[in-house]
């Protein structure tokens, strides 16, 4: 069953521990740049302490050496998912592996894409799509050994038909329906499911929610419909 990842893009501690709180059912919960400054590692040790599953996504990117050094610390600390660019290299992501290899950790590291919230208009300076970056930024993080990338649900179909399981495909930009915010590249949570996508990741529409329980209840349901599709094909 594919899972749900809910985002803790919050800024008080106040609002992370009362969503947390409110989705004691849900299994991970993603840590961004945001509720990591804002809580710092005591956040993580809250989670894990829940019996929580730790989506570090902090994007590494860096020369290999310090990226070595942040993977190994992130690994240290539990986390059982983080993210880095895979544009940062061959040396870098090799490096970030090793990092975990060395602490002896289970964590996924899962190689960044292209972000969701650019379109083809976004990289008109670069001399292909969209579509072209993510596949070879994806082959790439393939073959240097990442177990898994977050792209958005438009590459899904192609990335799942060359990438098969167990390599992982995390999925942001999911909505329920339409809307206009800073994610362009989006999908609704039982199309990402039935193109292939291992987990998703929801944030506003959750966290901005009047309801934020009914929100993931909703959404869960609809990750079902997407799994019975699948089972119906």
């Amino acid at each position: 069953m594919s899972k749900v990842i809910v985002s803790l893009d919050l800024e008080s501690k106040e609002k992370i521990d009362r969503i947390v709180e409110m989705l004691d059912f849900i299994e991970y919960f993603k840590v961004g740049p945001i509720p990591y400054l804002v809580y710092g590692n005591e956040l993580i040790e809250k989670l894990k302490k829940r019996g929580k599953k730790i989506f570090l996504d902090l994007k590494f990117f860096d020369i290999p050496n310090t990226v070595k050094k942040s993977v190994k610390c992130a690994c240290l600390k539990g986390v059982d998912m983080l993210t880095l660019h895979i544009m940062g290299g061959e040396e870098m992501v090799k490096s970030a592996i090793e990092g975990k290899n060395e602490v002896g950790a289970e964590t996924k590291i899962l190689g960044i894409t292209v972000l969701t919230s650019l379109k083809e208009k976004d990289i008109d300076f670069a001399t292909s799509s969209i579509r072209e970056m993510v596949f070879k930024l994806a082959e790439r993080g393939y073959n240097w050994g990442i177990d898994g990338i977050v792209c958005s649900g438009e590459e899904l179909p192609f990335l799942r038909k060359k990438f098969p399981s167990p390599f992982l495909m995390v999925v942001p930009g999911i909505r329920m329906e339409e809307r206009k915010d800073d994610q362009k590249r989006v999908i609704t949570p039982s199309m990402a499911v039935k193109k292939g996508a291992d987990f998703i990741v929801v944030g506003r529409p959750v966290y901005e929610s009047e309801n934020p329980v009914k929100s993931v209840e909703r959404i869960i349901k609809e990750v079902k419909i997407g799994e019975e599709s699948m089972g119906g094909d």
